[in-house]
């Protein structure tokens, strides 16, 4: 989503780098219809069932930041352990091979983008990927 938003180059008001003008500034008009827009493209980026817990707030900044505190707790190990489960549950079934290990490849490049990696020297960094 945040891609999304910055190649449309709205990312400053989810940053706070564009902010809320006061009712009677004359770019008023224009901040709220670009916060409506990028808060129309979060909230229909939701899971239908979760936009009522995020459709009240004014700014998209307010939902963006309302969705990090409710569903990232600062690390990835969830989403590691779904992806380790996606990996031991992937099968081919009656797919092509090629789609089969193309599968896996996608899964196990997110779990090593995902994983955290306090390395800082160029020669370990190169062993490590090796290694991955």
């Amino acid at each position: 989503m945040e891609m999304f938003i910055s190649g449309r180059d709205k990312l400053g008001l989810i940053t706070n780098e564009i902010r809320h003008p006061v009712l009677t500034d004359p770019t008023y008009s224009k901040w709220r219809t670009k916060n409506a827009i990028v808060k129309g493209w979060i909230i229909n980026s939701l899971n239908p069932d979760l936009i009522g817990n995020f459709i009240r707030f004014s700014k998209a900044k307010a939902v963006w930041d309302a969705i990090a505190t409710t569903y990232f707790d600062g690390g990835d190990n969830d989403q590691v352990y779904d992806l380790k489960r996606k990996v031991s549950r992937t099968t081919q079934v009656s797919g092509s091979l090629e789609d089969y290990y193309t599968g896996l490849q996608s899964l196990w490049r997110e779990i090593v983008y995902r994983r955290l990696n306090s390395i800082t020297f160029d020669e370990d960094i190169h062993k490590y990927n090796k290694l991955i």
